[in-house]
């Protein structure tokens, strides 16, 4: 008779984390499939050590987990979109109210603004729940717009010298630009390890009416639709009814304007170039036109058109193309979104392929969201703070 077949040796515990920090961060579905297997995984998963020896072994950008869009049913309800098969978080809203609508994401946080009450911001993090409510910005003037108008506003790390990989629980900078009913742009910088906002600078059609900085804080600054590159983060604004690129420099306190090229685009948003230039994309007709501000040999700085891409042979549909509108740009991950009549795609800048991610068609600005994750990570199921009011 045939001895019976030995079972094979478990792994120690020791060596399965080994593997598990190896599971590439690009899909988290294959750490939740991992979890699965058996309570051992499971356990070394939902250990919180494990999420920190996760980032700091693969040392690469978090990935996109997807995106919050807004959706007017007859109130604005932000919804957050996965980009990932299973969605890292149970269900497809994140909000059981509409009091909160997101505009930007960066370092794990997204920063949301009030529906009604427009000078009052939260600074969130999904993956951990953390949540602070800033206190009200200090307007000089009353904003112009409606309520469910966005400001133009970024939410960054403020760690001095933070790698990104686990910025959860650290200290966040906020800063905003916005248009008031007298026709000026007024830039706002606010501090979690202050609690208080500061005001920067007033901008006229004439360039900067004046400039002062009330922010005193002494520590090194982390370096962040805006967009981060380098120490400097820019945001576009209607200025004097004319688009201009507002740069506020984080470790000088500098402000600048920038003109746009001339294009005409159904939608522009700001990114970096893969040399650490400002870039800008924009669509026209069906084909995606990418820019980029570069230095010639006299140090003039200008637009140069450096990419085209032709929609309707690099979009996966079968259908034509009648409306196409770029709606956003994830930091990182090099990740340009675009709204057409037949969905909502994402394009891979790096490999040129695209993907549908929605078949929703709106063309409002998306808010891409980007960050780590793990199966212990359970407190992102937590709900924002209700209507108060």
């Amino acid at each position: 008779m045939a001895a019976a077949a030995r079972p094979s040796p478990e792994l120690i515990e020791d060596a399965v984390a080994e593997i598990l920090l190896r599971l590439l961060p690009d899909e988290p579905a294959r750490l939740l499939r991992a979890s699965s297997v058996c309570k051992l995984w499971r356990r070394i998963l939902s250990d919180p050590a494990f999420p920190r020896r996760y980032r700091r072994f693969h040392r690469t950008p978090p990935p996109l987990l997807g995106f919050f869009k807004v959706v007017h049913c007859p109130n604005p309800v932000p919804h957050f979109i996965p980009t990932t098969a299973p969605s890292p978080f149970p269900g497809a809203t994140f909000f059981y109210h509409y009091t909160w609508l997101p505009i930007d994401c960066r370092h794990g946080r997204v920063l949301l603004q009030h529906n009604r009450n427009l000078n009052n911001l939260l600074v969130w993090d999904p993956v951990t729940g953390d949540r602070e409510e800033l206190p009200g910005l200090p307007r000089a003037c009353p904003c112009r717009f409606s309520g469910t108008s966005r400001l133009s506003a970024a939410v960054l790390c403020a760690a001095a010298g933070c790698d990104h990989c686990h910025c959860h629980g650290g200290h966040f900078l906020v800063v905003c630009v916005d248009n008031n009913i007298n026709g000026l742009a007024e830039v706002y910088l606010y501090s979690s390890q202050i609690g208080e906002w500061s005001v920067l600078a007033c901008f006229q059609e004439d360039g900067i009416k004046s400039s002062f900085c009330i922010f005193q804080n002494k520590s090194s600054f982390c370096p962040s639709s805006a967009v981060l590159i380098g120490d400097e983060i820019y945001f576009t604004l209607m200025l004097g009814g004319v688009p201009k690129i507002v740069s506020y420099d984080l470790g000088s306190h500098c402000l600048s304007l920038i003109s746009l090229p001339e294009l005409r685009s159904m939608g522009l948003v700001l990114m970096p170039t893969e040399e650490g230039l400002l870039g800008l994309a924009g669509t026209r007709d069906y084909s995606l036109f990418l820019w980029s501000r570069m230095v010639n040999a006299e140090g003039v700085a200008g637009w140069v058109q450096c990419r085209e891409i032709d929609l309707e042979t690099t979009l996966p549909i079968d259908s034509p193309i009648d409306l196409v509108n770029i709606i956003g740009f994830a930091e990182g991950v090099n990740v340009i979104f675009v709204a057409t009549n037949c969905g909502t795609f994402i394009i891979d800048l790096k490999s040129g392929q695209a993907r549908k991610v929605n078949e929703s068609v709106r063309f409002s600005p998306v808010v891409p969201f980007m960050s780590f994750y793990t199966p212990g990570c359970a407190c992102s199921r937590l709900p924002l703070p209700a209507e108060t009011n």
